[in-house]
């Protein structure tokens, strides 16, 4: 007896789009400090995080409790490191200790004790538009 195996079609995988959008939402954000939001988009793991991404940077002047920033990006895994530069120097200012002085967060917003968020913690798997929420520690 001789089988014959039914043709089977597969469905074509539908095409990854070559760039996304990251909308990445800010909030509980402290107005009354004024000073500059830095976001960075951290595409890899890497000494840099959670400080200034290769990937992308933007910042915006703190008007309100809120804000959102757009990235156009290539699918992929992210994470997503924030600073209320309050005094505009540029930099995290922290204590004696190493303790920010000044607001920050991460994605997936977590909360760390005794160091900074490490990327695998905050990292994002991107392969259509998204939206970020962030809420800032003071």
């Amino acid at each position: 007896m001789r089988w014959i195996l039914p043709l089977m079609f597969l469905a074509a995988a539908a095409p990854q789009p070559s760039a996304v959008r990251v909308t990445v939402r800010l909030l509980d954000v402290r107005p009354e400090k004024g000073g500059v939001l830095h976001v960075g988009l951290h595409r890899e793991p890497g000494a840099a995080f959670p400080g200034p991404a290769p990937s992308g940077n933007q910042q915006s002047v703190v008007t309100g409790s809120e804000a959102t920033l757009l990235f156009e990006v290539p699918p992929g895994t992210y994470a997503v490191a924030v600073h209320h530069d309050a005094n505009v120097n540029g930099k995290m200012d922290t204590n004696l200790l190493g303790i920010p002085k000044e607001g920050y967060g991460v994605s997936n917003d977590p909360r760390p004790r005794f160091r900074a968020p490490r990327f695998d913690e905050a990292r994002v798997i991107v392969s259509r538009d998204t939206v970020l929420v962030i809420r800032l520690a003071y």
